[in-house]
């Protein structure tokens, strides 16, 4: 067989940023997203990680694979119908019944939940790969979500 530099499988999205953020956990959302496009598409991307980001805002994924860990400053934005959004907007009147608003940090800082990291060692698996184990070295006092 004739080694060559593409990869012999090929990961899903999901199961990419899985191992991304397993491998290189507390960076932005955008962060990751840019490296997904980049290995779909061997192109850095276009319009700096804008593409896909349903994987971070999915009730599927969201929370259950990764969570948002960022304690820094929070921002007022607007959301409809969402996980999110815990405060009626009244300053709308009854145009958006619907439309409230939720606080967020500025900047995300991903990590993968209990689930999430065992989602990432099959993916490790299907790659040849070594399995992580969670529970090396880690403190006697930590939290998993």
């Amino acid at each position: 067989m004739k080694p060559t530099n593409q990869p012999q499988v090929k990961l899903k999205g999901i199961e990419y940023l899985l191992l991304a953020i397993q491998s290189d956990p507390g960076k932005s959302q955008r962060y990751y997203l840019r490296k997904l496009y980049q290995y779909k598409h061997g192109v850095p991307s276009h319009n700096n990680g804008g593409t896909n980001n349903g994987y971070f805002t999915s009730d599927s994924y969201r929370d259950v694979l990764w969570y948002d860990d960022s304690r820094g400053p929070q921002v007022r934005y607007g959301c409809s119908d969402s996980v999110n959004s815990v405060f009626l907007n009244t300053s709308c009147g009854n145009r958006y019944p619907h439309y409230g608003y939720a606080y967020k940090s500025k900047c995300s800082v991903m990590k993968l939940t209990l689930s999430g990291h065992e989602r990432a060692n099959e993916v490790r698996k299907k790659l040849g790969l070594e399995p992580i184990d969670l529970l090396d070295g880690a403190p006697a006092h930590a939290n998993w979500v």
